[in-house]
């Protein structure tokens, strides 16, 4: 492929990402929420076996702890958070979403329907492929924290046609790959 189609697709890519930050930002506008606020939210929904903090968001989204815990103070103003004091250090906090934030966590249902209407065979290789940008993106220290298969020490496949998770000891289809897996150990 040339350098054009490259740069091509890195504009698409970058559409579709003004998009759904567009998307997002009048899914928080309609909760009376700010953007991060809803991306907050849905950490935590994303991750109901873990204890969420305000230190594991800003890690998550690669913004200063103030600026999540000013946000975290706000939901739970706004009845979005319950926060539970955790462990022994009385200074962390574990996040637990009540029901109304659990109503606005899910994904921005427009690009969920766009993508509904996709083959399966397109979903696919969308998938692989973004799978693939994504990876290099963490080689290339561009992106902070990942937790999919291909960073895995458990996966075990050839990142097109096999994919293999020693943890779970079975053979993944492509919509099994995760991006965000709770069980992730770094590979070395």
């Amino acid at each position: 492929m040339s350098r054009a189609t490259d740069e091509h697709l890195a504009k698409v890519l970058e559409r579709l990402g003004e998009v759904a930050r567009a998307l997002r930002w009048k899914q928080a506008t309609d909760a009376g929420i700010s953007a991060l606020q809803l991306r907050i939210l849905g950490v935590i929904a994303e991750h109901p076996e873990r204890q969420v903090g305000v230190a594991l968001l800003a890690e998550e989204l690669q913004v200063g702890k103030p600026t999540v815990s000013e946000s975290v103070k706000g939901l739970v103003d706004q009845g979005f958070l319950d926060r539970k004091a955790g462990g022994t250090d009385g200074r962390s906090h574990t996040l637990r979403l009540r029901a109304a934030g659990r109503k606005h966590a899910r994904g921005v249902p427009p690009l969920s329907e766009a993508m509904a209407a996709l083959p399966g065979p397109h979903k696919d290789m969308l998938l692989l492929a973004a799978m693939q940008l994504l990876e290099a993106l963490v080689q290339s220290g561009h992106v902070q924290v990942q937790r999919m298969c291909w960073t895995c020490k458990h996966y075990r496949g050839d990142r097109d046609t096999l994919h293999h998770c020693a943890l779970l000891k079975k053979d993944l289809v492509v919509q099994e790959l995760r991006t965000d897996c709770s069980e992730h150990e770094q590979a070395a």
